[in-house]
């Protein structure tokens, strides 16, 4: 390997830890920065590469700030190449966060089939990961699990179940039992999901584990363990920006409130919960009499 690949190998290392710990704009100050080389070096190789990494990081903000065709174009420029995994991932993801599932699905299964074709692993249980999440969306539980099952059974494989990657497949899996109400099949899922994340210091990956074992706790009626769960799970979604984490982290923390007897701490979040619906303004009366947690996906 060249001192150059060295260079922007060591940038894409550093970028990849910096996600995992949630410093996202370190992350994307460090592919920008392999980019830009990249460019001057005229090698569009690794120009590719770095313009996939860049658009994840840029999805995992929250924003859409990139050229998704430009994506597209490396799919089709570099049909069997790794890049082309990569840019097929990055355009599924970014379908996603627009609800556009059907495109989303079409760009995972490409990944998904060209990651096989290439024997490159990781990538084949990321694109796992990502048809299974797009079943959650459609509350699809079963067909989620069975491809998250897959996806785990992969990282064992490959003696990876200690990866980060590998916890947050746990996670995925266990919820899908959870809201299956297979709790003790999905209970101790979670918490090796957590335990591992927290040893590798991947705090922003914490948030879901935190909020899937508040539900978990609801529905086994252990509100203490809910309340703390839950609270744990709202602080990690407001540090890092998940507004998804703080919308659910709201309901269950108000309907272990209302189980508690705490009617005015359960007001606060049915309150703070109506703010992501301004067009249902009655809202919050709706749910202190309707529980809706036979019903709710927190991943949809």
């Amino acid at each position: 390997m060249s001192e150059r690949r060295k260079h922007l190998e060591f940038l894409r290392k550093t970028a990849k830890d910096a996600i995992w710990s949630g410093d996202y704009e370190r992350a994307l100050t460090l592919y920008e920065d392999g980019l830009a080389l990249a460019r001057s070096w005229k090698d569009r190789e690794i120009e590719d590469l770095f313009t996939c990494n860049r658009a994840t990081t840029l999805l995992e903000m929250d924003r859409q700030d990139f050229d998704l065709s430009g994506l597209k174009e490396i799919v089709l420029r570099s049909p069997g190449s790794p890049n082309a995994v990569l840019a097929a991932y990055a355009s599924a993801h970014a379908h996603e966060v627009r609800g556009e599932y059907a495109k989303a699905s079409f760009y995972a299964q490409s990944a998904l089939q060209k990651s096989r074709d290439l024997r490159l692993e990781d990538w084949t249980a990321a694109s796992l990961n990502l048809l299974a999440n797009l079943e959650l969306h459609e509350s699809r539980f079963v067909e989620a699990r069975s491809l998250f099952q897959e996806a785990l059974e992969g990282f064992d494989a490959k003696g990876q179940s200690q990866s980060r990657e590998a916890a947050v497949v746990s996670d995925n899996l266990g919820y899908c039992h959870i809201a299956l109400d297979a709790v003790p099949i999905g209970l101790p899922l979670v918490h090796r999901s957590l335990s591992l994340l927290e040893s590798l210091g991947s705090r922003q990956a914490m948030d879901y584990p935190c909020l899937d074992l508040c539900f978990a706790s609801l529905k086994m009626n252990r509100v203490e363990e809910a309340e703390s769960w839950g609270v744990r799970a709202l602080g990690l979604g407001k540090e890092f920006g998940r507004n998804d984490v703080v919308k659910n982290a709201h309901y269950l923390l108000a309907e272990t409130y209302s189980e508690l007897g705490r009617d005015d701490a359960a007001d606060e979040h049915y309150e703070a919960l109506s703010g992501y619906y301004p067009n249902f303004p009655a809202l919050k009366n709706y749910l202190h009499q309707i529980s809706l947690m036979g019903m709710i996906n927190l991943r949809a």
